[in-house]
């Protein structure tokens, strides 16, 4: 059964990073785009559900199947991903034709994203870092891939609290030293780490722990405050807080309830598409003439090519790896 305070924790963050994109393409100045920049925070908000939903689903699992593990989430990001990753290589490829680079050498650089290591290695151009919004989809595959690990080792609420923090503290010193990109794959980890602490905090059914965990929360809030330092920390505590104690949230009303499933169904595809109508592609926003045209633009291109894909790629492919499972 469905969290419903997980969903709808999926789907703000889903709508915080579209509205953060499709500011940016806009004009308008007034008190909600200056709000947009917030939307940004969703991605750190994924991160944490990622982690707690992921730990969840394990709970009755005493020893993980790898390889069955590893398909069930090739099945469920690799079909949308790789559609986004063939349009944008035709895209610039042979439309555009604005690859950085001459020669193979330049075709050869979109294995990073053909192996969702385009946020994980260093990259000398954003282009092959970050093409289409795309370097969450790095971290989401670096966390997966080591799950497994973290399943192994990771048993209680204290494993996950202190893996946490030595994440956060070696990441923030090496950010501080070699001053190096502070979301890159590996530095996000604890972003994900977090969630499973939540998830412990919760398992464990005592509120020993969750209160602890608040505790934690609201003295690391303070000191953040205290130092006004409102960055995607600051931002990650709050999230953290909003998903422990939103579990016994209910909504009751059938309509409202149909209308989070679908949305709910449909966060991951709108996450990943919406960028594909916000940038130079087939509707550069240049030919757009007003705001009016660029907001219509990107939802309709975003509704319909989300629908398409949703049920003409993904899942049909989900259908055949249930049969094939059973």
């Amino acid at each position: 059964m469905k969290q419903q305070n997980i969903q709808c924790l999926r789907i703000i963050g889903c709508f915080g990073v579209l509205f953060v994109h499709m500011s940016g393409c806009l004009t308008w100045k007034n008190p909600i785009m200056s709000l947009a920049c917030y939307g940004s925070k969703g991605v750190y908000l994924f991160f944490l559900i990622s982690g707690y939903v992921t730990f969840l689903s394990l709970e009755k699992m005493e020893r993980l199947d790898c390889v069955k593990y590893y398909k069930g989430r090739m099945v469920r990001i690799l079909p949308l991903y790789y559609t986004i990753i063939l349009y944008q290589f035709i895209v610039h490829s042979f439309v555009l034709k604005d690859m950085p680079g001459e020669g193979m050498s330049s075709f050869i650089k979109w294995f990073r994203y053909v192996f969702m290591v385009n946020n994980t290695l260093p990259a000398d151009n954003v282009f092959w870092q970050n093409l289409g919004a795309t370097w969450t989809m790095s971290c989401f595959a670096l966390f997966y891939l080591l799950v497994p690990l973290l399943k192994k080792y990771i048993k209680n609420f204290k494993h996950s609290l202190i893996l946490w923090l030595i994440l956060f503290v070696a990441g923030k010193a090496v950010i501080g030293i070699w001053n190096v990109y502070d979301n890159s794959s590996v530095l996000c980890l604890h972003y994900f780490v977090f969630g499973i602490a939540a998830y412990f905090a919760v398992r464990e059914g005592r509120k020993k722990e969750r209160e602890y965990l608040l505790l934690c929360v609201i003295g690391l809030l303070l000191f953040l405050m205290l130092y006004g330092l409102y960055d995607d920390t600051f931002w990650l505590m709050i999230f953290g807080i909003l998903l422990v104690t939103s579990l016994d949230i209910t909504v009751h009303n059938g309509m409202l309830q149909k209308v989070i499933d679908v949305l709910d169904e449909y966060t991951y595809d709108i996450y990943l598409i919406h960028p594909l109508f916000m940038g130079r592609n087939f509707i550069p926003s240049s030919l757009l003439d007003n705001n009016f045209g660029k907001v219509i633009t990107a939802i309709v291109g975003t509704t319909i090519t989300a629908l398409l894909i949703h049920h003409l790629i993904e899942k049909p492919i989900q259908k055949r790896y249930a049969k094939a499972k059973k």
